[in-house]
């Protein structure tokens, strides 16, 4: 149920730099080692942009895929590659797959970031575009 705290986020980031603006689109990057479930993480989304400027605003996501190196050796490997087969389980290995150690640091899988939102362009005003025709050397 973290997808709730995450989606807050979400949508506090994007309220923060649509400048006021109605928000139509907000794309995320979630990385595979991050324990989000999409589908609940867009559920919550709807719900906290709701009477926000993000309300009725589609969430977008990519998957990110996790890579890991070895501080040993400098192997590099995803730890959770997927299965071969559909019906084979998914095995995770945070092990080196050189020499077996277990130090390691993440490169990339990790993260949860907004890469971008798209915002809804101001109507024109009608009279101020009148008013301007209007003016001196206006129009």
């Amino acid at each position: 149920m973290h997808e709730l705290a995450v989606a807050r986020e979400i949508v506090g980031v994007a309220e923060r730099h649509a400048g006021g603006l109605a928000v139509s689109v907000v794309r995320v990057k979630v990385g595979c080692l991050r324990q989000v479930v999409p589908e609940y993480l867009g559920f919550y989304f709807d719900v906290c942009a709701r009477d926000t400027c993000c309300g009725g605003a589609e969430l977008e996501w990519e998957r990110t895929p996790s890579l890991l190196r070895c501080s040993a050796c400098g192997a590099e490997w995803d730890p959770a590659p997927p299965p071969a087969h559909a019906d084979h389980e998914l095995l995770v290995d945070f092990r080196c797959p050189g020499c077996r150690g277990g130090n390691h640091s993440v490169i990339s899988g990790d993260e949860l970031v907004v890469e971008s939102i798209e915002v809804e362009e101001p109507a024109a005003d009608p009279g101020r575009e009148t008013a301007a025709a209007n003016e001196p050397g206006g129009g």
